[in-house]
Parts: structure tokens; sequence; C-alpha cells
């Protein structure tokens, strides 16, 4: 923390929740607001199989990114990600493990959308929320999965019935009504009957839902002398369309989890909310994860680069329009914190829903801005984000907030303009960070003036102060209605890069006010 003053803002409102040991761990990501989605993009009804092929690829990317899931089972626009009992990923660190898992998966969905869809463009950013549940043994655990699959089945199959009565000529009104009351018997003997068509003989895909999981094949490695195959077992990513309900699948993959009874009924007790405690303002955290290596693959400019910074802005803009109830963001480098308005009810102030659309939300602004600006620089690995949900009691501790973030960005700015100064002067990276051990801000704003030149506080206003992004009244215009003239206020969202002081809140009343 850079400055003592705030200091007490981390100290006494971050808490880091974990998650309880001796739990499997599952996340399960769901699609905002698909039905829009999927209506955008055409997708086909009742079951579009790219859109379903693309999910799968989005959850096979996650098991290849993160080795602790060992099972997925997915639906429609919901995946849901099984970690290993005991798995330590992120010290079992609830934000840290949602956030990234959302984020990640927003990322590849974005990302590999061209190869399922490429006559289709990206119309609006796709966004999940998402939610981690904690299952106490083995028995839940396949029971939480049988529970998926078989409300993949009924919904599944109420759709089929849906869908094919709607294009026989029936409103949906109709639909619905022919369907009420039914029974999964009825629903066959209607699509038998009505539409020769025999429910088993559907895709598995769409029946069943998908498995994704790492599956034990046997490859030959080499030949010996005599030239017969020596094969080894291997591991490899396999998506398999299959019944998890029953034994059978699990007595023949007893290496993912190990045999239970099968039951089902009682699992949604486990699935507890956390609610944000009301009349607490909520901050929302997002930062870049892994972002040195991110930096260096898409050759970042050093120690700041501009262009980096405003994808940044553009996507907490975006931010701001989307979500009315944030009122304030603050960002530098690869990280922006999002004020939520005192009294929000955002997702009737979930605290998992709430992290998760946004860090997922603000990964896919980022991705789908890419190319705005950087558009000779092919995106090579998907970003992604974690991020913290932080409630704190009052309006001076919020401010408060904000200026030791700003107070951060000072410091790391300072240093790491004095650092690759340095380091393109000639000197390698380990006499740079010896040069700069110990000093003091006065120390390195001498240091650059003296030996390069520089006067620091000539540098642009956004790599020292950060960027500040809110609603600013920008207009009254007039509009007509009937003999009347009504007037109306616009206000548009804007960034700047200025000081948080007293002054800025003093000028500015209505940002924390609306």
């Amino acid at each position: 923390m850079a400055n003592s003053e705030y200091e007490y803002v981390k100290r006494e409102f971050e808490f880091e929740s974990r998650l309880p040991p001796s739990n499997w761990i599952v996340v399960r990501i769901d699609g905002c607001h698909f039905h829009r989605f999927s209506k955008i993009h055409t997708f086909e009804k009742p079951n579009d199989e790219s859109a379903l092929r693309l999910m799968n690829a989005c959850a096979t990317s996650m098991l290849e990114k993160f080795p602790d899931i060992v099972f997925a089972y997915g639906v429609s626009d919901e995946y849901s990600f099984v970690f290993r009992e005991e798995t330590e990923f992120y010290q079992r660190r609830e934000s840290k493990i949602l956030s990234l898992c959302v984020s990640y998966f927003t990322s590849m969905y974005v990302m590999k959308w061209k190869d399922f869809f490429p006559n289709k463009e990206l119309k609006e950013p796709p966004y999940f929320d998402g939610r981690v549940v904690c299952y106490p043994n083995l028995k839940t655990i396949r029971d939480y999965l049988a529970w998926r699959q078989v409300d993949c089945h009924i919904n599944n199959q109420y759709n089929t019935c849906f869908w094919l009565l709607v294009k026989s000529g029936k409103t949906e009104k109709e639909a619905q009504q022919a369907l009420k009351g039914t029974f999964s018997k009825d629903k066959n003997e209607l699509l038998l009957q009505q539409f020769q068509i025999n429910y088993d003989d559907e895709l598995a895909m769409f029946r069943k839902g998908s498995c994704v999981y790492r599956d034990k094949v046997e490859t030959k490695v080499k030949t010996d002398r005599s030239g017969n195959p020596i094969k080894r077992t291997r591991l490899v990513i396999t998506v398999a369309n299959v019944d998890i309900i029953g034994p059978e699948f699990w007595e023949k993959h007893q290496y993912i989890l190990r045999e239970e009874k099968c039951r089902y009924e009682y699992v949604k007790k486990f699935d507890i909310n956390h609610r944000i405690p009301p009349c607490n303002w909520t901050v929302v955290s997002i930062n870049a994860n892994q972002f040195e290596q991110f930096s260096l693959t898409h050759s970042f400019d050093k120690p700041n680069d501009e262009t980096a910074l405003r994808l940044m802005n553009a996507s907490a803009s975006l931010m701001l329009e989307l979500f009315p109830d944030i009122v304030f963001g603050y960002g530098f480098s690869n990280e922006y914190s999002f004020v939520f308005q005192e009294k929000t009810e955002l997702y009737q102030r979930q605290e998992s829903l709430i992290l998760s659309s946004c860090t997922s939300c603000f990964t896919s602004f980022y991705m789908m801005k890419w190319k705005d600006f950087f558009p000779n620089k092919d995106l090579v690995e998907p970003p992604h984000f974690e991020a913290e949900l932080l409630c704190y009691p009052k309006q001076k501790i919020v401010c408060d907030y904000l200026s030791s973030r700003q107070a951060e960005c000072h410091t790391s700015n300072q240093y790491n303009t004095c650092f690759w100064m340095l380091v393109k002067s000639g000197k390698s990276e380990n006499e740079a960070h010896q040069i700069l051990k110990g000093t003091l801000s006065k120390d390195k704003n001498e240091l650059l003036f003296q030996q390069f030149q520089l006067n620091y506080n000539n540098e642009p206003a956004m790599f020292r102060k950060g960027s500040c992004t809110y609603r600013q009244k920008v207009e009254e215009y007039v509009e007509v209605e009937g003999s009347e003239n009504i007037t109306r206020e616009r206000w548009d969202v804007i960034v700047e890069h200025v000081d948080l002081g007293m002054e800025f809140w003093r000028k500015r009343p209505y940002i924390l006010s609306r």
C-alpha cells in the first residue's frame, strides 16, 4: 500500500473468503441474457449445434488451462466445472476461482467464435455469470452431475416439442398450452404421432448434454527391435455425450470420481447465495491475471503502453453504459475498480453474480474492442481477469479507497518510469533494481531529471494519475411532446486523468449521490 494514511482500507475491509477444505468445488457458469443473445445471432431452435460445440470447445480449453478441473458438464448456455477435492487452486479463494473461470471462459468464447460461426459477426459481447458451490463428498458430486443431466433431458424434450409445434403453425402460447401438464411419455408420443420423430434418435448432445474429461488412451510411442509397437497410456481431453446418471460411466472411469450410489433430489440445498450487506458501498476490483506475460507476448510499450491503457478505459466506459448502478470507475495499468451506488439491487446483491458478470463482461468488452485499438496486432493469447468484491460502509471510506489506488498508481508508475529508463540506457534489470532500492519519491524525480533530463510532472497525466470514468451532464435539450416542450438531461460517460482529492468530490457531489 503506497500511503499509510489510507492503509486501513485494505487492513480493515478486504477479507479473503476461502472455500472449506475437503469439499469438491463446482463452478457453474451460465450465459447472461442468452435468450436475447441467441435471437440476435439467429441460433437455431431448439438447439444450435454450432453454438453447443463452441461451448464445448471453451470447456475443453478450461481443462487445458486449469489442471485441477477434473470433469465438466454442459448443456445449452451452461457449464459446470468440478475441481478435485483437495485442490489448493488460489488457496481456495472463492472470488479468485470464480472470476478467473468466468473471465477465461468468456475470453475463449469470443476468441473461438469465428471457428464455429465463420460467416456470422459477433454483434454484441457475450458474458456469463457464475457461482461456486461446495459439495462435501463424492456421493453429492455425483448426484449434482446427475441432477444437471436430468434437467438437460427435461428441458430439451420440452423445447423439442415446443419448437416443432411452433414451426408447424401454432403460436407460442398455443404450444405452451398443448404441453401444459404433460409427462415425458406424453411428449414422446406427441413427437412420434404428430412429427414421426423418435426422441431417442435425436442427437445425444441435445438429449444428454456434454461431458468433458481426461480419458485414458493407449498410443504407440515407438517400436521395439522386433518391430512390435510399444504403447503407453496417456490422458487426453475428451468430449463425450453419454449417460452419467447410471453407474456404467463411473465404473469405467473410476479414476475421475469413485463410484457412489446415485441420488440427486436434494443437491440444491448446497447452492447458497451470499448477499452483500445492505447500505454498503460495493466495489468490484478487476485485475488482469498473468499480465506481465500477456504484455510481453503482445509487445506492449514499457513502462506504459498508451493504447493498452485506452483500451482499458474504453472497456470501463462500456461497463458504465451497461450497468447503470456503476457510478464511478478508476483504473491504471492492468486494473480497474468499479464503484456501485450504495443502494444497488443488482442481482439482489448476490455477491457471486455481481462479481462474475462484471468480470466476464469486462473481459468480453476488452476482447471485442481489441481490434479498434490494435488493428495491426493479433490477439495471440486470451486475456483473463481476476476480481474481488469489496464492501465499505461509508462514502468517505470509498473515497479513501480510490485515493489509495491513485497513490499506488503514482508510486508504481514513478518506479517503473525510472526502472525502464535505466534499462533502456544500458543497465541490466538487476542493476536497475539495485539502483532504485530504498529510494524515495524525490530521489526518483532527481534521477529522472539529472540522468535523462526528464521532468516527471510533465509525463502524461494518464500515466501518473490513472483514469477516472464517470457520468457527466453534458447538456440539457428540449423535446416536443404534443403541445408541450419537455426539458431533458443528457449524461455522457467521460474519462479524465485528475487528482482524486477532496476538491474533486466537492466539485462533483452528484457522482456518489446519484
